[in-house]
């Protein structure tokens, strides 16, 4: 059963159950797919410096996917973009990521280089936040939708692949803050089902994150 088609298939009580194996294969197949550019980079296999070609590869990919199985934008949480109680929402949240952002730096120390940024930021901006979370939140949240394994259990998985797409940094603090902060952003998605606002989110976050150095 391939991926595509197990994401279509609507769960029925006269339906046989599949097998434990063929049931979580999609899970499997995305977590590699994810992790696969982090791996290669930090076995030697994949110059660091393609980590964000890798990205746009693995993301095309995986939405190509979706789009050529029937599903829509909105499918994808792009729909709504006008619900401002979830821009109120997101706005709370980065407000409260970057306080604890903020709070980070005075504890501890991080001598992460900022990129060259007025060169860097047209892309993070407009096309690696948006292709991490629609990789990372709305795709999972597919899966896990037609496995009955929602709630709480998709807002782990989503936070786990967000750890894992950063593995190329070989950072564990890294990898951490952004398990953390996928539980939070992973959340939000469940509850509103609109990407727009985590976004724009995730665009600030990161924003401030590599000007205070902690990626």
């Amino acid at each position: 059963m391939g991926l595509m088609t197990f994401l279509r298939q609507v769960p029925t009580q006269t339906a046989a159950a599949p097998h434990p194996a063929v049931r979580f294969a999609p899970l499997a197949g995305l977590t590699l797919l994810l992790a696969a550019p982090g791996l290669a980079i930090q076995f030697g296999l994949l110059p660091f410096e393609y980590r964000m070609g890798a990205l746009i590869v693995v993301s095309a990919l995986c939405i190509g996917l979706c789009l050529w199985a029937g599903f829509s934008f909105t499918e994808l949480g792009f729909g709504r973009p006008h619900q401002w109680r979830h821009w109120l929402g997101a706005l709370a949240v980065t407000s409260l990521v970057s306080a604890v952002m903020l709070l980070q730096t005075r504890l501890f120390s991080f001598d992460a280089q900022p990129p060259a940024w007025l060169s860097f930021a047209p892309f993070y901006v407009l096309v690696s936040s948006p292709c991490q979370e629609v990789v990372c939140r709305s795709i999972p949240k597919l899966i896990t939708d037609r496995m009955e394994h929602g709630g709480w259990a998709y807002v782990l998985y989503s936070a786990a692949l967000f750890s894992l797409i950063h593995l190329c940094y070989g950072d564990p603090a890294l990898l951490l803050n952004t398990f953390l902060l996928g539980v939070v952003w992973g959340f939000v998605y469940w509850r509103t089902l609109n990407i727009w606002p985590l976004i724009a989110s995730h665009a600030a976050v990161g924003t401030l994150a590599f000007a205070l150095g902690l990626a």
